[in-house]
């Protein structure tokens, strides 16, 4: 037995390493800007310097917000400082599911289920930024395994998979798939006994109460967060056709779910769009072709855990897509990709044991080399403090740029933030701006019908991917997204 926990040790040591060297490929971090990370840095910033009352969705989402607030006050404003909090969070997330994988079929599936997941790139992306995504998946993963464990009727585990399933929604309305799935548990009489429901919903209630009064008591609104969240739609969101959708209510609203763009590469309709993008989105679209094969063709050895991960994959696309209506991209569905993930770590297992080890290793180093491809052409932001340095010495004096641009340089020296400037630009004037390769129409210069001189461009290094089809002469007309920053001097207006 102690031989067996070292080796199991060992191998949770590797892939904790094997973690490492694939985000040290791309280490993505904070964006900044329009992206969800800024919107949550701007609610750390503010909580960093005391208790405030959020005023949009981002802001509400504490199990978000208040470790990235902490990471701040701790290490200061820095692209590392920000990575903490996910990157702790994979770490957890990893050490949860194989322990609890460990625990139900040995260190072998619990080993081969973390590679599954840390070749999904999509999870790595998400891992050094500021986001939703992996804290609202580290409690669906411990609120399902501790259900699981519960099934006995323990009150530990049962109330221990409510609190997760609390923080679960605490973080993300998309958790109402999780809530779904153990409502249906619960009226179909299976898993823990119907009294044991008691204890999930009593430590639901420790994290759901308390909140709904703190808000309740700051802002006199006992619904605060569920009116917040439903005018989400009112901020402007370039993933939704004409931006806003003012008074209108998400869930349940199909003219809604027609306009969120999603995300390819199949666009058939947007009912079905996200069930195909399953198989086809390279992000994560690997976990659920291969466990889908594999389930085939052990249907009669893993008949339950098929219906398990069917049932989880199901109510969290339908939960996004019809139920909420929000945009349904490939981070959304976290949840259904880790189901995949560990049905296809039993497929592997199973195989590995019959004797079909070239099958695995195959499909292993497929997963490793398309995971590798596109972590290396993600488009990163980790290079745009280097470019504004470059761009802020070319001129002296102050800088002027936009709010999004200015959230983009947050991470930036303390000499190019003090320089920089939200002010409208005079003539005479600088002004910086970012943007990506892809989107170049000929020109950016700011506020259009003003006179610009441009002084400065420059733009990071295209990914060795990229590199490497070009010179082989493919590819050649391929745009990649690179950022590139421009710096101009506003001339005096024309009489």
């Amino acid at each position: 037995m102690a031989t067996v926990v070292t080796t199991d040790r060992w191998r949770f040591a590797a892939v904790l390493g094997a973690a490492a060297l694939l985000l040290s490929v791309n280490p993505l971090g904070y964006f900044g800007g329009r992206w969800d990370d800024g919107r949550y840095f701007e609610a750390a910033w503010a909580w960093a310097a005391g208790p405030v009352l959020g005023l949009d969705h981002w802001a509400l989402r504490w199990p978000v917000v208040l470790p990235a607030a902490g990471a701040i006050r701790a290490l200061g404003v820095t692209r590392d400082a920000l990575a903490v909090p996910g990157l702790l969070t994979l770490a957890a997330l990893l050490a949860i599911n194989f322990w609890a994988a460990r625990r139900v079929w040995g260190g072998g599936v619990a080993t081969l289920f973390c590679l599954a997941l840390l070749t999904t790139p999509e999870l790595l992306h998400a891992a050094p930024r500021l986001t939703a995504d992996l804290p609202e998946l580290l409690f669906w993963s411990a609120a399902l395994w501790a259900f699981w464990f519960g099934r006995d009727g323990s009150r530990g585990w049962l109330l221990a998979a409510g609190i997760a399933s609390g923080l679960a929604w605490a973080t993300r309305e998309t958790s109402l798939g999780l809530l779904l799935l153990l409502a249906l548990a619960f009226v179909a009489g299976r898993g823990a006994p119907r009294t044991g429901y008691v204890w999930i919903a009593l430590g639901f209630a420790t994290v759901t109460l308390p909140e709904m009064l703190a808000l309740w008591s700051a802002s006199g609104d006992p619904l605060y967060r569920l009116h917040v969240d439903l005018h989400h739609i009112d901020i402007p969101s370039t993933n939704l056709a004409g931006l806003t959708a003012p008074g209108a209510t998400a869930p349940l609203n199909i003219a809604l779910m027609a306009r969120w763009s999603g995300d390819g590469p199949l666009r058939l309709h947007w009912a079905i769009d996200p069930w195909l993008n399953l198989l086809a989105n390279p992000v994560y679209g690997l976990n659920f072709l291969l466990a889908a094969i594999g389930a085939v063709w052990l249907r009669r050895q893993l008949r339950w855990p098929v219906l398990l991960v069917a049932a989880i994959v199901a109510l969290n696309v339908v939960t996004v897509t019809y139920l909420i209506a929000t945009d349904p991209k490939p981070r959304m569905f976290m949840p259904a990709t880790v189901a995949a993930a560990l049905l296809l770590a039993l497929v592997a297992g199973l195989l590995w044991q019959h004797g079909h080890r070239r099958v695995v290793l195959a499909a292993g180093v497929v997963k490793l080399i398309a995971a590798l491809v596109l972590l290396d052409v993600a488009t990163s932001y980790a290079g745009l403090p280097a470019l504004a340095r470059a761009a802020l010495a070319v001129a002296p004096g102050p800088v002027h740029v936009d709010r999004w641009s200015a959230s983009h340089l947050v991470v930036a020296d303390p000499a190019v933030r003090r320089r920089l400037s939200l002010v409208s630009a005079r003539p005479g004037d600088l002004y910086l701006t970012i943007g990506k390769l892809a989107d170049y129409t000929g020109s950016d210069a700011p506020q259009p019908g003003a006179r610009w001189q441009q002084l400065w461009r420059g733009h990071g290094q295209l990914p060795l991917t990229v590199r490497v089809v070009q010179a082989l002469g493919m590819a050649r007309d391929y745009r990649y997204p690179a950022l590139y920053v421009t710096l101009y001097r506003r001339l005096p207006d024309a009489l």
